[in-house]
């Protein structure tokens, strides 16, 4: 599932957007339309300001510079086109995942190990900057896994993911009620209530998440 600002969709609806939009066809307006579509979708897919929003974007300003009436409509269709017909190829291919994988356990690793290191610091503020990383650590990885292998792509809340892994089957007892438990202590990290975060807490998310990417990206 992924949330928007319109809405949430599943992988599927994705691609079916997607089928819509090269089925577009007509004047100025449905152009216009079509390029509006695009822009969502690849938001939502590749995220806010990818190089693929960035590359229709400059495109359209070149047609526009260039081309006026019915030629103006047709180079943007063709624009687009391009655009969404890769963006439902990678997809369908889960191209787009199997190159997150590829770096998801080292940067997630690396978070974890800043976490530690901070947590050695026998100090308040140490300690909270390592509860902020375990966090961090944490929402990533349920996210990524949530992504990859059940289909979620976006920005659900991270409650809505945490019930499709247990829907998917990838996570059951105990660590469904552990990933739950956590929420709270994601939410007292994000909004800075230090008091009810302690040291065990913190290096016990850390655990978890290790878990976690041994289990799904080692």
């Amino acid at each position: 599932m992924v949330e928007t600002k319109s809405g949430t969709m599943t992988k599927e609806q994705v691609l079916e957007r997607a089928n819509r939009i090269l089925g577009f066809s007509g004047g100025r307006a449905a152009a216009e339309h079509a390029f509006s579509g695009a822009l969502t979708l690849m938001t939502v897919v590749y995220g806010e300001g990818s190089r693929q929003m960035a590359a229709l974007l400059q495109r359209r300003e070149e047609i526009t510079k260039r081309e006026g009436g019915s030629l103006w409509d047709q180079e943007m269709f063709d624009a687009v086109r391009g655009c969404v017909a890769n963006l439902r190829e990678e997809v369908e291919a889960g191209l787009l995942t199997s190159v997150e994988r590829r770096v998801t356990s080292d940067v997630l690793s690396d978070f974890l190990q800043l976490a530690r290191t901070a947590l050695d610091e026998n100090s308040e503020d140490a300690k909270n900057v390592a509860a902020v990383l375990a966090a961090a650590a944490y929402e990533d990885t349920i996210r990524r896994i949530a992504k990859e292998h059940a289909g979620v792509i976006g920005r659900d809340k991270l409650d809505k993911v945490v019930t499709a892994l247990k829907d998917a089957g990838l996570l059951a007892s105990p660590q469904l009620g552990i990933a739950v438990s956590y929420l709270s202590f994601r939410n007292h990290a994000l909004h800075a209530e230090w008091d009810k975060i302690d040291r065990a807490g913190v290096s016990s998310v850390l655990g978890f998440v290790e878990q976690l990417l041994l289990k799904h990206f080692a």
